[in-house]
Formats: C-alpha cells, sequence, structure tokens
C-alpha cells in the first residue's frame, strides 16, 4: 500500500505500493520484500505515516463547511467594531 513518510526534519518523501512496510516498537523497517528490511528508520527520525492517501470526501467537506463559517463570523465582528467607533469619534468631533 502506497504511504507517505514525513522525517522529523520535516522533509516528506512518497513511497509506492512496491514498497514494504511495517512499524516495530516504534522502528519503520522498509524494504521490497515483507520481512527482509533493507532499510529501518528510528522512532527519532520519523514523525508521521500516512497510509492510503486522503481522508473522505465527506469529511473534507464538512471541515471546509465549519473553517468558513468561523472566518466569516471572525471578519463581521470586526468591522462592526470598527464602524461603532468610527461613528463615535465623527459625534465626537462634529460635537466640539
Amino acid at each position: 500500500m502506497a504511504f507517505k513518510l514525513t522525517y522529523s526534519d520535516g522533509q516528506e518523501t512518497d513511497y509506492d505500493d512496491d514498497t514494504a512496510w511495517e512499524v516495530d516498537d516504534g522502528v519503520l523497517k522498509m524494504g521490497r520484500r515483507e520481512g527482509e528490511w533493507s532499510v529501518l528508520v528510528s522512532p527519532s527520525h520519523w514523525a508521521v505515516l500516512e497510509v492510503g492517501g486522503n481522508r473522505p470526501k465527506d469529511r473534507d467537506d464538512t471541515e471546509d463547511e465549519d473553517t468558513e463559517e468561523k472566518d466569516t463570523a471572525e471578519e463581521d465582528t470586526p468591522a462592526e467594531d470598527t464602524d461603532d467607533e468610527d461613528a463615535d469619534e465623527k459625534k465626537d468631533k462634529d460635537g466640539d
């Protein structure tokens, strides 16, 4: 199964379906055949192992909608506060 490996320094590497792998006590073992490991990666040298590609589409859509709603709410709040402050300043200038 294809996977993406992110090392602890941030470097990312994609591996195809031809690479066999397993994690044993935090050690990532990789090779062309299962059980015949040619590369061993210490737990301190790798950070994330992503298997199988993207998340399900339904989950992505839900997260995007939530983010858009939060962004809109944050944009509305400062604009309203700024308008009220500007109106108060204008009243003070007109009154002086």
